[in-house]
């Protein structure tokens, strides 16, 4: 579930409750449309957005904020990287 919430934020822009509450009404109009079989199916796979949207919403935000800090890391290992390349190439004497 985390994973459809991420995806739908990162192409969307939408915040992470908006677009629990977009799956939520999905959710919803899918239970009152699909046979119960279905409606089974579609509840086992979004778990917690389905059967109670709070517990979804602190999960989502959880997963938002775990991928905001991987992504912070990923960027400063990115500048540290870049840092060090420039330096190396400060460093070197003019006539290398």
């Amino acid at each position: 579930m985390e994973d459809l919430i991420r995806d739908i934020q990162e192409k969307t822009g939408l915040s992470a409750d908006k677009v629990l509450e977009v799956v939520t009404m999905v959710t919803d109009y899918m239970k009152s449309v699909l046979p119960d079989e279905l409606v089974a199916q579609v509840v086992s796979y979004l778990g917690d957005a389905a059967s109670d949207p709070q517990a979804a919403a602190a999960s989502a935000a959880t997963a938002a904020s775990e991928f905001a800090t991987q992504a912070a890391t990923t960027a400063a290992t990115a500048v540290g990287t870049v840092l060090s390349a420039v330096s190396d190439v400060l460093q070197k004497p003019d006539d290398e």
